[in-house]
């Protein structure tokens, strides 16, 4: 029962965390202009790097040596995967200074469609015909929730709101680039030894772009030093820390299921705090990117079944 209880807490730390991102970036750079959205990135990796390290250390076993000696052999691995890991909360916190962070949270989790096409680029993973179902339904999705009101408006076309749409599906691409090239260099190593490493190395990428590019200004206050923590902490370190510990045991259909969860929570807490509307057409989109998810998700776990 205990178990049960735990597995549950995990699963609402991932839905919460990863919900909460986009809207903690919309409230922290677009409404209240507290910080760039290279600062906000570069706090939140370096945040949750230490947070990460702490976790290796004293509860893994992770010796500094082991951490070298990783780094040391597959350098040039870590370079590959921590720029697509750097540019993904980069492009999604560009993105909600004119989408909202509803859109931002479905464009986003549409990597899910996305691996299996660069899966199949990369490392040759073959395509089934019901990925291409789900990639023509989530394409039909993308269309009404990247376009969203301009779909009534198409004279009057408002290039910034589309503008950050495209740079939130960016994220997602980096977020699927990102998953593929851990599959193809790193899947026998400690995913949250990777994990820390990449976010390690994006932070040192990023202060250069969040300190030394205009703009360099901070305003922030109590209440965004907190979301900042909170980003970092549960958002990032914790929620990934359980999404990797939950994956060992859940299905493909379970874990689809939390992934189709986040953007549903985060148009929750988008229109609870910052005052977010849904239009029609958004709605008809998130409806059609969820069921693409689940079923790319689905066909996975019938994979699974027949390879036992």
């Amino acid at each position: 029962m205990k178990k049960k209880y735990v597995h549950w807490l995990k699963v609402s730390v991932v839905v919460f965390g990863w919900s909460l991102t986009p809207v903690i970036g919309d409230y922290l750079i677009d409404k209240d202009h507290q910080l760039s959205a290279y600062q906000l990135s570069f706090f939140r990796y370096l945040i949750a790097a230490v947070a990460l390290y702490v976790i290796l250390r004293f509860q893994t076993n992770i010796k500094n040596t082991d951490i070298i000696s990783s780094l040391r052999n597959k350098w040039k691995a870590y370079i590959l995967i921590s720029i697509p890991s750097a540019l993904m909360p980069v492009l999604l916190f560009l993105a909600v200074r004119t989408t909202t962070g509803s859109s931002a949270s479905f464009l986003l989790n549409s990597n899910i469609i996305l691996i299996p096409i660069i899966a199949f680029i990369i490392i040759r993973e073959k395509i089934r015909k019901s990925y291409i179902v789900a990639l023509s339904i989530s394409l039909i999705g993308l269309f009404f929730v990247i376009f969203d009101e301009n779909l009534l408006n198409l004279g009057n076309l408002s290039l910034g709101a589309i503008t950050g749409n495209l740079l939130a599906f960016g994220s997602g691409f980096c977020w699927a680039l990102y998953t593929v090239f851990l599959k193809k260099f790193f899947s026998e190593d400690n995913p949250l030894l990777v994990t820390f490493l990449s976010l390690l190395m994006g932070s040192i990428y990023l202060v250069f772009f969040a300190f030394l590019v205009p703009p360099t200004e901070m305003s922030i206050n109590w209440l965004g030093i907190i979301l900042i923590i909170v980003l970092a902490v549960i958002s990032t370190t914790l929620a990934y820390s359980y999404w990797l510990d939950i994956l060992s045991y859940l299905t493909t259909t379970q874990t689809g299921i939390i992934q189709a969860l986040v953007p549903l929570f985060s148009v929750i807490w988008s229109v609870s705090f910052l005052g977010d509307r849904v239009s029609y057409f958004f709605g008809i989109g998130a409806v059609l990117i969820v069921t693409s998810i689940v079923i790319v998700e689905r066909r996975k776990s019938v994979e699974e079944k027949k390879s036992d």
